[in-house]
């Protein structure tokens, strides 16, 4: 892990995209390897837990599964989505989005999207925006709670974005990187978690 971000940083910098700190490099690598580890040790199924996945949209409507990240000790978040169609494929945010359903495996962000309980908050205000903002550009738009094993796809996303350079927007469309299209399918797969 430390020789990719070394090398990868040092690419950028070739290309003039300026140096990266030593400090910089280092946290990256290990984001990458605890994601590793954490990834390797999520592959073993447990018995005598319930089966849960992630459930297609209906033919018409696209749906999004949203999850951010949060490292306390560096102060610094990220956030990932991926976009599906009802056969599960990823989908381009830009196709004209009309009909959608939103996922997440926070109850808060889902309830404070729903209702105004939280308008009241100090993350009010951007609750309140986010609800214009859909209801002024799109014609339907359902939020959803889903278990968090049926969010992984953008629980991982977020993950990965934790060890991206925070300048730089990262959005993919076809194809998609290998990692992306293993997470879709283990999404669509799911796997034992506890009731």
């Amino acid at each position: 892990m430390m020789m990719w971000a070394w090398w990868d940083a040092r690419n950028k910098a070739n290309v003039g995209e300026g140096l990266h700190e030593i400090e910089g490099v280092l946290r990256r690598a290990t984001l990458m390897a605890i994601d590793a580890k954490m990834l390797k040790e999520k592959t073993h199924c447990k018995p005598g837990k319930k089966r849960v996945k992630w459930t297609p949209p209906e033919p018409d409507i696209l749906k999004v599964n949203i999850d951010g990240a949060f490292l306390e000790s560096e102060k610094s978040g990220a956030w990932g989505y991926i976009v599906r169609t009802s056969d599960g494929e990823a989908a381009c945010s830009e196709q004209g989005m009309m009909k959608i359903q939103i996922e997440s495996d926070c109850s808060n962000l889902v309830s404070a999207m729903k209702k105004s309980n939280f308008d009241l908050s100090p993350a009010g205000v951007l609750f309140q925006d986010a609800r214009l903002f859909i209801s002024l550009n799109f014609v339907s738009v359902e939020f959803k709670y889903c278990h968090r094993s049926a969010n992984e796809c953008a629980h991982e996303l977020a993950r990965y974005g934790l060890s991206r350079d925070p300048d730089q927007d990262c959005v993919w469309s076809d194809p998609l990187p290998v990692f992306v299209t293993n997470l879709v399918t283990h999404d669509q797969v799911g796997y034992r978690v506890n009731e």
